[in-house]
């Protein structure tokens, strides 16, 4: 009988000591894993700085052009009469403000990649939550600065027609086309936040 508790003794310690064994060795990989996770999170982190700057820098670019476009705006639908003459001037501006779009998403692609999930390192989402937000305020932005280029194209339009009707005009006008984007012709909500940045009515 007595060996039978020293045999059942034994059992459980040598149980006791395979259960540690086996909990400190999922635990000590856990660890491992953790401090391996975080490591590469640190240099994800690291790139995504990195790569925020460069797109920073370009939104900043895009952002001072947008203020000569505006302005350019303003000058070119002044006066109806002298709109045929601009027009082709006015629509490769606007060419190259959605190429400068165009660039900066390409240039931020790895943002894109990385982005779609959440770090350990704070910095990096914060950077990935700013990029959500001024990408799609700026696609949003142009798209609605596009509306108003074509709004002021339709009112040179119908002004053309009456003109062109009048007997005293001396020159015909000739109608002019609303600007078609390539590639941003609708608006976006990047971070899936049921909001529009960027939009007129936001």
């Amino acid at each position: 009988m007595k060996r039978q508790y020293i045999r059942l003794f034994s059992f459980l310690i040598g149980l006791t000591f395979l259960i540690s064994g086996v909990l400190f060795s999922f635990v000590n990989n856990y660890k491992q894993e953790k401090k391996r996770i975080i490591a590469e999170e640190g240099v994800i982190a690291d790139e995504i700085g990195n790569v925020y700057e460069t797109f920073y820098n370009k939104e900043k670019e895009l952002n001072d052009f947008r203020d000569e476009f505006l302005e350019d705006i303003k000058v070119f639908s002044e006066f109806f009469s002298a709109m045929p003459d601009n027009y082709e001037s006015i629509i490769s501006k606007i060419d190259k403000y959605e190429n400068m779009i165009s660039e900066i998403e390409d240039a931020s692609y790895f943002l894109k990649q990385k982005c779609s999930k959440r770090y350990s390192v704070l910095i990096a989402n914060d950077k990935c939550d700013a990029y959500y937000i001024n990408l799609e305020k700026t696609i949003n932005i142009f798209i609605g600065d596009l509306d108003f280029f074509n709004s002021k194209i339709d009112d040179y339009n119908e002004w053309m027609v009456e003109e062109n009707e009048s007997i005293l005009v001396t020159n015909k006008y000739k109608e002019l086309k609303k600007y078609e984007a390539k590639k941003y012709k609708e608006s976006v909500d990047l971070n899936n936040d049921k909001t529009y940045l960027g939009m007129k009515s936001e």
